[in-house]
C-alpha cells in the first residue's frame, strides 16, 4: 500500500507522515520524503525547475513501487504538482490512498518556516502552479493545532480495513 500525502511546502506533510507512521507501527512501514529523496539521491544537484521536479517525482513514484513490492506500507510526503503523476499512481500501485493537506496560501507565506516563499523563482505557489490534487481520498485543512490527531485517527480507521492483509 502507498499512502501519498500532498500539500504545499510548509503545509505539514512530513510532520503528518511521521505521526501516521507511528500510528501504523504494527505494520512494516517506511516514510519516503520528497525533500530527502532530492537531498540523498541527487546530492542536492537536482534543481527546482519544472523539468527537475518532474524527474524527482517520477523517481519517487518508482522508489515507492519498489518498496511496495517489498511489502512495505509506504507513506510518501511530497508536493506532487503533476496531476498526470497522481493518475499514474492509481494505475501503478496495488493499493493507493491519497491525502491532501490544504492550508491557506497566505498563511504559508506568512509562516515561511523553510524560507521557501522568500525565493523569487521556481517556487510552487508563486511562479509554479500548485493545482488542486486529483481525486484525493481524504482532504483536511491544517490549522497547525492539535486537530491533526483527529485526522490521523480518521485516516487510520479508513485505512485499517484495506490493510488487514498486509501483516
Amino acid at each position: 500500500m502507498v499512502i501519498w500525502i500532498i500539500g504545499r511546502s510548509g503545509s505539514g506533510k512530513t510532520f503528518f507522515a511521521k505521526n501516521l507512521k507511528k500510528l501504523l507501527k504494527s505494520y512494516k512501514t517506511i516514510h519516503v520524503d520528497g525533500d530527502e529523496v532530492r537531498r540523498y539521491f541527487y546530492n542536492n544537484k537536482l534543481g527546482f525547475s519544472i523539468k527537475d521536479r518532474e524527474k524527482n517525482s517520477l523517481f519517487i513514484i518508482n522508489l515507492c513501487k519498489f518498496l511496495e513490492k517489498k511489502s512495505f506500507v509506504v507513506i510518501c510526503s511530497v508536493q506532487s504538482i503533476f496531476t498526470n503523476h497522481q493518475k499514474l499512481n492509481r494505475k501503478k500501485f496495488n493499493s493507493y490512498y491519497q491525502i491532501f493537506i490544504d492550508v491557506n496560501f497566505d498563511r504559508l507565506k506568512k509562516r515561511n518556516n523553510k524560507k521557501i516563499y522568500s525565493k523569487k523563482h521556481n517556487v510552487v505557489g508563486r511562479d509554479i502552479e500548485f493545482p488542486t490534487p486529483y481525486k484525493s481520498h481524504y482532504v483536511f485543512k491544517n490549522n497547525f493545532d492539535n486537530s491533526y490527531k483527529e485526522h490521523l485517527n480518521t485516516i487510520y480507521k479508513l485505512l485499517k480495513p484495506k490493510m488487514k492483509f498486509l501483516k
